[in-house]
């Protein structure tokens, strides 16, 4: 896609540009790097950030953005961003929420992790309980743009029990956009997708189809890939949209985008048109700072959903007649649930320990070693083994043995300790300590 750049002479614009050139030189490839970061994490749910508006520093709408606090955070240290993909105005949908998903970034690590909920999810709201697809809608047809904005924030708040800071609500058009202006993006399809029913522009359908293996999308063939769900469902959808997410910041990472400001210019111009957001500017250079050090290759990546055999199956279906004929979700226990999400935004670091875990049943009560395990296996522990704990009598009390020696997967002991409430966790003797042993950490089930 070609950009244009509109040529202006007037006062104010010079003083914008002027401005941006002395923030671009002084903060040299950090700014770059946010961009990128920004663009990568709303990527996928038509990236962009909005900031430089026309008479940006002169227009009293836009002076709230301009705030100089430094970045808000939880008690862990985190900056919780949501990110929701619309429609837009004009659009099939309008404010619904096509996409949903968190962004926790770690300044201390530092390190991002990404959530994406479904759509389908029911959650309490200020304007009622509702899909969370519906919420900003609702809410920004009876309060406006920037209150509908705080009130699905406050709702995912309080079901995540995760304080979200900010929110960046993009349409379409923007991720197609800056896909085009990247110059597309490489990606590897896991699975054919053959989707008879994408919407066209009149309404109706047409067909989208791609094949298995290593693609370069344009904007219009990286759109319909993150939104074709017809033929798969909403968490293979979310999966590719993270997937997605990645490409675009590996691809924008090769690029130098301030060797032309012209193309900088346009995605601030990207940003303008298209993103309802309150970050801030001095709030996005201090992202920038941590954004340089970032490695992504040790970020978490996860999907709400409602599969029992996978990380995050912690939804189920209710009966329709209870929700108004209504196809809803809804977690199945909201402690565990609350934990999944604190595990995989909050504490990712446990998960990337990667224990390997066994699962002992101590209790001789059938089946609960099974369950135990697939309930671990959906907080996203890695359970390798299943079998009885050999013992002449049940045991009473659950309780953990390391295998790994002290030092080792200290943050899932402690999450495993948590979940079980078990006593001290027994630490096996150096004898027993084999680094080559598959076997990281036993939990032996009581009967309690």
């Amino acid at each position: 896609m070609n950009f244009k750049v509109r040529k202006i002479h007037s006062t104010e614009t010079k003083i914008k540009n002027r401005f941006w050139r002395r923030i671009v030189r002084f903060f040299g490839p950090r700014l770059s790097v946010i961009i990128v970061v920004v663009l990568g994490l709303a990527g996928v749910l038509w990236a962009g950030n909005t900031f430089l508006e026309s008479d940006f520093f002169l227009a009293k709408k836009n002076r709230e953005l301009f705030s100089f606090g430094s970045l808000k955070k939880d008690s862990f240290g985190h900056t919780n961003i949501l990110f929701l993909g619309v429609g837009g105005r004009g659009a099939e949908g309008g404010n619904l929420s096509d996409s949903i998903m968190i962004a926790s970034i770690d300044p201390s690590n530092p390190s991002a992790s990404f959530l994406s909920l479904p759509r389908d999810l029911f959650i309490p709201s200020r304007i009622g309980d509702r899909k969370i697809n519906e919420i900003y809608a609702a809410a920004c047809y009876k309060h406006g743009d920037r209150k509908g904005l705080d009130i699905i924030k406050d709702a995912l708040s309080d079901f995540t029990g995760i304080d979200i800071h900010y929110g960046a609500v993009i349409n379409f058009d923007v991720f197609e956009e800056v896909v085009d202006a990247l110059g597309g993006v490489d990606i590897f399809v896991p699975e054919t997708i053959e989707d008879p029913f994408y919407p066209d522009e009149n309404y109706g359908y047409q067909t989208f189809v791609v094949r298995k293996g290593l693609q370069h999308f344009d904007g219009e063939m990286a759109l319909k890939y993150a939104r074709s769900r017809k033929t798969s469902s909403d968490y293979n959808r979310a999966q590719r949209q993270q997937d997605l997410l990645l490409a675009i910041r590996k691809k924008a990472e090769e690029l130098n985008l301030l060797s032309d400001f012209g193309k900088l210019q346009n995605f601030f111009e990207i940003y303008r048109r298209n993103v309802n957001t309150d970050i801030g500017v001095t709030e996005m250079i201090a992202l920038a700072k941590i954004a340089i050090a970032i490695d992504y290759s040790n970020s978490v990546t996860a999907v709400l959903n409602d599969d029992p055999t996978q990380m995050g199956g912690f939804l189920y279906t209710p009966a329709k007649e209870f929700y108004g004929g209504q196809f809803v979700l809804l977690p199945e226990d909201l402690k565990d649930t609350q934990l999944f999400m604190d595990l995989v935004l909050i504490h990712p670091q446990v998960l990337l320990e990667n224990a390997q875990v066994s699962v002992l049943n101590g209790s001789m009560i059938s089946g609960k070693a099974g369950d135990t395990a697939s309930r671990l296996r959906r907080l996203g522990f890695h359970v390798i083994d299943i079998d009885n704990y050999e013992s002449d009598r049940p045991v009473f009390k659950t309780f953990l043995r390391d295998l790994s020696g002290p030092d080792q997967h200290t943050g899932t002991r402690a999450i495993l300790k948590q979940i079980f409430e078990a006593p001290p966790v027994e630490i096996a003797p150096p004898q027993e300590q084999n680094p080559e042993s598959l076997i990281d950490l036993q939990v032996i089930l009581g009967t309690n």
